[in-house]
């Protein structure tokens, strides 16, 4: 049995995504080169990834700042303590 895991993280200014099977990574998204790394050791089978693997990272990096955004509007003011 595998795992499958695909990471998206953001901020205002930057944003990380990579997919990982059992824990290693595949590819990593490079978005200031607007590309994806392929991460994979050259000793093994590479597991290939469709050529708009950057454009469905970027998708994910949108949705992020849009939740960002919405969750940073509900807790505006909101006490630091309960």
């Amino acid at each position: 049995i595998h795992t499958e895991m695909q990471m998206i993280g953001c901020s205002e200014t930057e944003g990380a995504f990579d997919i990982s099977l059992d824990e290693e990574d595949m590819i990593v998204a490079d978005f200031i080169a607007e590309r994806v790394v392929d991460t994979q050791p050259s000793f093994v089978d590479h597991v290939s990834f469709a050529k708009d693997a950057f454009q469905v990272a970027m998708g994910n990096l949108i949705t992020c700042r849009i939740n960002l955004n919405i969750t940073q509007k509900a807790l505006k003011d909101q006490p630091l303590e309960s």
